[in-house]
């Protein structure tokens, strides 16, 4: 007999007889609360009594189909004692399919009570997808009973033994396999009655292994840190059987593993075995399970790989770098770059720029303190700040050189052949001095140009040789600056003039010397030497004059012999200084004087008296182009010589001429190379 039936037959008695009361029959049958379901499959039913149970109580009966829609229903049991609630009931199958329940409560003469709710047994199914166990089950009400929670339990057998494995208000649930071998599991679902009974499903399972592959875990950023270490953190792996992660780096031909981290909670490494100051480090990173299986790598991230090139003269540091890749899991975007510094070993970086985007150079400008500045830079993730990947640190130490020590210019002066001008620098070299410049002008006032260069060494004395002065005509003035690596001058010298000399002579057999004074020694000028030769002969001092005097008058009158050129120079002296331990000189140009000159012509003399050789005398006369003739009334050259000691004796071819007038005729020079004329007549007497 159907459900359905039982219900229709009650009725029709009630309506016959009368004796039924309807709103008493929901306290006659009692209410079916758990199903639980043993391995050999029997099925236990429990019940809750009802709260009246009449007299005339015969059985309870128990109903059962396996569809729920077209039956048949079937009595399965049938429990005589009033006060009974629970019952095994064997061979009914339930793990191949749902067994659906209802009780009605039999009382005399065979009268059956309405049914309470129909209970369905929990039916489990289990289907591996891939290595994961599929459950699916059914509810035992819809809705569920008020006296159930809602929640159903999973567990689990492996190796025989049971555990909890979860616990679900759903009607599925996917189990991932993380057996590292091929096993035998069972599940089964057991749910709890506030009636304190336990409903249990049937036993499902299989063989089943691992074979998924851990999935991918991502790396949050790639940072070098302290030490030069590459600091590396990563999101962590949420697959309960991964058991750590896997570090990978490019060694440039292929990714090398280089450490495992054995716990799914360590979500950072530190590298040590790299040199990201050196060049760019990637990195990948893997998740590893209990079974050793090694999920795929993540996307390469690399550090940023910071160089530094400084200019010197610029006074400037540009620091380049390597764009970085993104930051996972969301490939976001670098916001900006953010630029930091510290100086001499603080461990304070100070922000000192920022770059957009896309541009990975940076040039800090006006470095004009010396010491150490180091850098790093700082990506920044365009939707959090806190995301971050720093870069090696770049250290650059600024070297002002300094000035040299001292830079003196010892001596400005004419050299000996009085041809060219030479400067003496005496200057200890610093160490950014590259050369020195020098310059000149034609007075200490005037305006000064550039006329040559010395190469700067490791020396302290240094000479340069005018090549363009004429120190003949004019005095000069000289300057010397330092100049540096970088094209800048950082130091000058004192000034240095030389002696421009002048030799005038007069007809008074004087020569008038005119000099400018030398300036400018540390010491100043403690006297000048003024040397003179004649005639091209060796030069000797003549006089020594003080400080501020500055002509001198020579008298040469005393002097008969020689052709007339007198040559000067000056040499100034430097007085002691306190402070370098040398004393200088300087030379003027050779200046010369030339006296005309002076001829003394006899107008008679005698071979035979005390005159006997008729020979002109004179003074500053020239040695080159001298000639001496001797005429006589008719024109006859009786006599001629270019040696200026030789004179005639009277005679013509070896005879003594007769007593006469003779005409001579002189040609001479001047120390100049003036050309002077003489004329005249001489008296010969016997």
């Amino acid at each position: 007999m159907t459900k359905q039936k039982h219900i229709i037959f009650l009725f029709l008695c009630s309506l016959v007889f009368g004796t039924i009361d309807l709103s008493a029959q929901a306290t006659v049958s009692p209410q079916l609360h758990c199903i639980n379901v043993d391995s050999a499959g029997h099925v236990t039913l429990t019940w809750a009594l009802p709260p009246h149970i009449p007299a005339s109580f015969s059985s309870y009966n128990i109903y059962t189909t396996t569809n729920k829609i077209t039956g048949p229903w079937a009595t399965s049991a049938t429990v005589t004692s009033p006060v009974q609630t629970s019952v095994t009931i064997p061979g009914l199958n339930p793990n191949i399919s749902p067994v659906y329940f209802y009780i009605l409560t039999d009382t005399l003469p065979s009268n059956l009570t309405v049914p309470t709710d129909t209970l369905e047994s929990i039916f489990l199914k289990c289907t591996n997808i891939g290595g994961v166990a599929q459950l699916t089950w059914n509810a035992m009400h819809t809705p569920n009973l008020p006296s159930f929670n809602g929640w159903y339990k999973i567990y689990r057998e492996y190796h025989f033994k049971w555990s909890l494995l979860d616990s679900t208000q759903n009607l599925s649930y996917n189990d991932t396999i993380n057996f590292c071998h091929l096993s035998k599991v069972n599940y089964q679902i057991v749910t709890n009655d506030a009636s304190g009974c336990q409903s249990s499903s049937n036993w499902a399972g299989g063989s089943f292994q691992e074979l998924w592959s851990p999935q991918t875990v991502y790396l949050d950023s790639v940072s070098v840190g302290p030490g030069n270490n590459v600091s590396i953190s990563w999101y962590p792996s949420n697959a309960k059987n991964d058991t750590g992660y896997v570090v990978y780096i490019f060694n440039g031909t292929n990714w090398q593993a280089v450490d495992t981290i054995h716990s799914r909670d360590t979500t950072w490494y530190n590298y040590t075995k790299g040199d990201p100051g050196a060049g760019i480090v990637q990195i990948r990173i893997a998740a590893l399970d209990s079974c050793k299986n090694v999920s795929p790598m993540d996307s390469t991230q690399n550090t940023i790989f910071l160089t530094g090139v400084a200019n010197l003269c610029e006074h400037t540091y540009t620091l380049t770098w390597n764009n970085f890749i993104h930051f996972l899991p969301n490939n976001n975007n670098v916001g900006h770059y953010n630029i930091y510094c510290s100086y001499n070993g603080s461990t304070t970086y100070q922000l000192v720029g920022t770059t957009p985007t896309g541009v990975t150079t940076f040039t800090r400008t006006n470095i004009n303190q010396q010491g150490t500045y180091c850098y790093f830079v700082r990506a920044v993730d365009s939707t959090d700040n806190l995301i971050t990947s720093s870069s090696n640190i770049v250290c650059y130490t600024v070297t002002i050189p300094p000035p040299p020590k001292f830079s003196y210019l010892r001596s400005a002066t004419v050299n000996t052949s009085s041809t060219q001008n030479q400067v003496y620098l005496y200057s200890a070299t610093g160490a950014g001095v590259k050369e020195y410049i020098v310059e000149r002008a034609p007075n200490p006032m005037g305006i000064f140009d550039t006329i040559g260069n010395i190469t700067a060494n490791n020396g302290l004395f240094y000479s340069f040789v005018d090549p363009t002065a004429n120190p003949n005509i004019q005095s000069y003035t000289y300057k010397i600056f330092s100049k540096d690596s970088c094209n800048y001058i950082i130091d000058s010298t004192n000034i240095g003039q030389t002696i421009y000399l002048t030799a005038v002579a007069n007809a008074s057999g004087q020569n008038i010397l005119n000099w400018n004074d030398y300036q400018q020694w540390q010491g100043a000028v403690s006297y000048y030497n003024i040397y003179r030769n004649e005639d091209d002969g060796a030069f000797s001092l003549i006089k020594t004059v003080g400080p501020g005097q500055d002509s001198l008058t020579d008298n040469i009158s005393n002097i008969i012999t020689g052709q007339g050129l007198f040559c000067y120079y000056i040499q100034a002296v430097e007085g002691a200084n306190g402070t370098y331990a040398f004393v200088d000189t300087s030379l003027s140009n050779i200046a010369c004087a030339y006296q005309d000159p002076i001829m003394y012509i006899p107008n008679a003399f005698n071979p035979k008296g005390v005159n006997k050789v008729f020979i002109p005398v004179g003074v500053f006369v020239g040695l080159q182009n001298y000639d001496f003739q001797i005429f006589d009334r008719w024109g006859q050259l009786l006599f001629e010589t270019t040696e200026t000691t030789q004179g005639w004796d009277g005679t013509f071819h070896g005879r003594l001429v007769e007593e006469d007038v003779y005409v001579y005729h002189i040609v001479y020079t001047s120390s100049k190379g003036e050309f002077f004329n003489r004329k005249g007549t001489v008296m010969m007497l016997k």
